[in-house]
């Protein structure tokens, strides 16, 4: 299964603001369940990468911290017409992705 990304994006002047929703659950492996008494396992995004025109532009790492469901907006040297990617893999090795064409 892998990670559903919403992505928008729109370039100005040679800047792309990029936005994207990403569906995960991101556990740190630190919360318990009320009824076992275990903790939940961990599983959160580690890796975001955003790509334009298949070059790296933005690597990040990330860790247990971020909350569920995190949104990310970042802005890249990008013109319209210009392809720009996202991926992100967790701590478990899923992957997912989304491009867009800049309008």
């Amino acid at each position: 299964m892998s990670i559903k990304i919403r992505m928008r994006a729109k370039s100005k002047g040679g800047i792309a603001e990029v936005k994207a929703l990403i569906k995960h659950p991101m556990e740190s492996g630190v919360r318990m369940n009320k009824k076992t008494g275990k903790p939940y396992p961990a599983k959160y995004i580690d890796m975001v990468e955003v790509m334009v025109n298949g070059t790296k532009a933005v690597d990040a790492q990330w860790s247990g911290a971020v909350s569920a469901n995190p949104y990310v907006a970042v802005k890249v040297k990008a013109n319209s017409g210009d392809e720009v990617a996202l991926s992100v893999t967790d701590n478990t090795g899923e992957k997912g992705s989304s491009s867009i064409t800049l309008k």
